[in-house]
């Protein structure tokens, strides 16, 4: 058989069989759609997201609303302006005289946290640590000592409180370091983006050259 013979032969096979090959070809995809739903699982279990860490919640209070503001007392509106039709008119019309009453806004207290040094977020950075003045009492007795002084920064980097937590020794020079303390400025320290107090250690050295 040669080449012509065997295609003309596939030809006719072709021709013959292909509608054949699609029907079957279709019916077998329905027996496996038929299948794939009836062995397949009807619904899937779908898991919610677990969080791979606890997020603590932290509720703060917020602060006490503030007094409602007295309302200043109406002024009655000015009258429109006429123009005066001689010189004498205008020098006889007096200015009254213009009272007000100054409406001042109260703060309110409110308590602001003190957090622990280890524990908050931006430590307060000493911007200046002032001397202290050495006591002439004690330099003419040529007395020398160390003290530390924990002073309480304030929420715009002050100091508003001071104590000795280590003594020199010495009463003077204690007073001189606690005094140096009061005038120590510092970066605010934050928590959670909120300017807090906190507690900062600062050492004195008095020694005589």
């Amino acid at each position: 058989m040669n080449d012509t013979t065997r295609n003309i032969a596939t030809l006719e096979f072709e021709e013959r069989y292909y509608a054949v090959a699609i029907r079957v070809a279709l019916i077998a995809a329905l027996v496996i759609a038929i299948c794939a739903f009836l062995l397949l699982p009807k619904e899937f279990v779908v898991k919610p997201y677990q969080l791979r860490r606890s997020v603590e919640m932290v509720m703060e209070n917020l602060p006490p609303v503030l007094e409602k503001i007295a309302e200043p007392p109406k002024v009655a509106k000015p009258s429109v302006p006429v123009a005066a039709t001689s010189e004498a008119e205008v020098e006889a019309t007096t200015v009254e005289a213009t009272t007000f009453t100054e409406v001042t806004k109260r703060t309110e207290e409110t308590d602001i946290p003190v957090v622990a040094f280890w524990k908050v977020e931006v430590k307060p950075n000493p911007i200046n640590i002032p001397k202290p003045v050495y006591p002439d009492l004690a330099r003419n007795a040529g007395i020398e000592g160390q003290c530390v002084v924990e002073a309480l920064v304030d929420v715009d980097g002050s100091i508003i409180e001071a104590r000795i937590i280590k003594s020199s020794g010495n009463q003077s020079l204690d007073a001189a370091a606690v005094e140096a303390a009061y005038k120590a400025k510092f970066t605010p320290a934050k928590q959670r983006d909120k300017a807090v107090r906190v507690w900062v250690s600062i050492p004195y050295r008095f020694t005589l050259q």
